[in-house]
């Protein structure tokens, strides 16, 4: 299974459930989450869905798909939470905002996006919005120019951890200046998201900078980790909280060889 870069958490939980599901029975199954795991180890709900698979079998597509049915709960709670003619700004790409900010077509709302380096997935969002909302694009470290003018912030999840979030690299940044000036920063993601522990790992640097010089470092992550205190609100498929969501599922042991494994080859968070 090919790494997708561009698509959000949910349009890849789609892909890696379908894919599980013909391993449950088969004894490539530990190597097939394994492999898995580690091109999204950043991303709760896979480790979830590898979770499940490990600790029920063929029953694990039960829970499958309510986690496809929160996904679109989180959908209707987060068109009700904004309000008409809001001023929203949203980072990345979550196909679960982006759905969010379509459905709230009839509510006249303003939306600011970036474009999202170093793969530019806010332009696949600028393309699906197009039409259905006043939309602004800027580059990235533009975004914090807007921040200050909106009525709230609302991004997405790759995992939601004890004490922090996983999400695409600036939200942090983002998160702690909307504390600062008072625009309430909020997380639209299922509770499948949660999770004790995620990694983060490196990426191609030549997606930066192809032709750097030699003796240039380059850094490449995807995601970084925001603490729970900058959150004002969780919109998940339980409603709008200002507590965060939590993992309440135990550990196959399966899971915790994959994390052993992967400590020494990513950023452990959790």
């Amino acid at each position: 299974m090919k790494q997708d870069r561009t698509s959000g958490a949910v349009e890849i939980e789609r892909k890696v459930i379908r894919r599980i599901e013909k391993f449950l029975e088969d004894e490539k199954l530990f190597d097939e989450c394994y492999s898995i795991i580690s091109k999204y180890p950043s991303m709760g709900s896979i480790w979830n869905i590898a979770n499940f698979a490990f600790l029920m079998g063929r029953n694990a597509i039960c829970e499958y798909r309510k986690i496809e049915r929160a996904n679109k709960r989180v959908i209707e709670f987060g068109k009700k939470f904004i309000k008409n003619e809001s001023f929203v700004v949203t980072y990345s790409r979550s196909s679960i905002v982006k759905n969010i900010l379509k459905d709230c077509e009839d509510k006249k709302i303003k939306v600011v996006c970036s474009e999202s380096r170093p793969r530019y997935e806010g332009r696949k969002l600028v393309k699906e919005l197009c039409g259905h909302v006043d939309l602004t694009m800027v580059v990235d470290s533009g975004i914090f120019s807007f921040i200050d003018k909106a009525d709230v912030v609302i991004i997405g999840a790759d995992a939601v951890l004890e004490k922090s979030i996983v999400n695409k690299i600036g939200t942090s940044a983002i998160a702690m200046y909307a504390r600062q000036i008072g625009v309430p920063f909020c997380i639209a993601c299922s509770s499948y998201k949660s999770f004790p522990f995620a990694f983060i790992k490196e990426e191609n640097k030549r997606e930066i900078w192809k032709n750097a010089p030699e003796n240039v470092k380059i850094k490449n992550f995807y995601f970084d980790t925001t603490p729970l205190k900058y959150v004002s609100y969780f919109i998940s498929e339980r409603g709008v909280s200002k507590e965060a969501i939590k993992f309440n599922y135990e550990l196959s042991d399966k899971i915790e060889k994959i994390r052993n494994i992967l400590h020494s080859k990513y950023h452990f968070v959790k």
